[in-house]
Formats: structure tokens, sequence, C-alpha cells
């Protein structure tokens, strides 16, 4: 039988199975917390802009990065560090280039919701796709 924790026993409840509920799904505090700084993290547009462009265009060194996203490339190392510290990109050595990447899990899944609303739809290169425009039509306005 559900019921209000003991501790709360003298609160004012409405509904008392509701409570138990809420107090249920809120019972891993750790894993609330984490949740919440994936969304803190994801919350500042730079850093949003940084794991979207990784998410789509696949991995970036850090100038990439920076062209694509409009920052310096002081700016997106910045935010790389503290991106890597949250575990939501990692970085891997291809000889003397870092490329970045999007780790998997909950960052991953929340992108793709924010993908939904906020990415342009289009063909990307990196990824075997093609212009809307025929190649034809491309080399004559080079």
């Amino acid at each position: 039988m559900h019921k209000v924790p003991e501790a709360l026993s003298g609160a004012r409840v409405i509904d008392p199975d509701q409570v138990c509920d809420a107090v249920a799904v809120l019972s891993d505090g750790d894993k609330v917390a984490e949740a919440a700084t994936v969304l803190d993290v994801l919350g500042e547009v730079n850093r949003l802009s940084i794991l979207l462009a990784l998410q789509h265009a696949g991995d970036l060194c850090v100038s990439d990065l920076a062209v694509a996203v409009g920052m310096s490339d002081s700016a997106v190392s910045h935010a790389l560090r503290l991106l890597r510290a949250h575990g939501m990109v990692t970085a891997h050595r291809h000889g003397r280039l870092v490329r970045y990447r999007l780790a998997d899990g909950l960052p991953r899944r929340l992108l793709e919701v924010v993908s939904s609303v906020a990415v342009a739809p289009g063909h990307l290169h990196a990824h075997g796709g093609t212009d809307a425009e025929p190649a034809a039509d491309r080399s004559d306005s080079a």
C-alpha cells in the first residue's frame, strides 16, 4: 500500500496516493540532479549549438566547430572543456587533430527532441546527402 513518507506524515496532503507517486518518481535524487545539470548545460545557446552541430554533422575539430557556430576557437575550446567535464562529448585524436563527438545517453536523446523543432531540414554532405540544388546548377554559380 502506498503511503506518504513517515517523515512527512504531519504535512497537509490532499491526495496521498498522488503524493506517494510523486515521491516515488523523485526517489533517485542523484539521477534527478544529473538530469538538471544536463538541462542546465543545454540551456546556453553556444553550447547547445556546438552539441547540435556535433549531432548532425558528426565528429568535428575545434576550428571547424568555431566556423560552424560563429564563435572563436578559444570560446569553443572552453565550451568543449565544460561539455567533456559533464560527459556530453568525447574527444579522440586522429594524428595531430582532435575531433569531438557527442556522447551517448541523455544529452543525445534530449538533442533529438530539440532538433525536431530547432534544426532546419536539409541534406547533409557528411552523411552522404546531396544539396537540393542539382550539381549542374551549382557549377554554373561558382
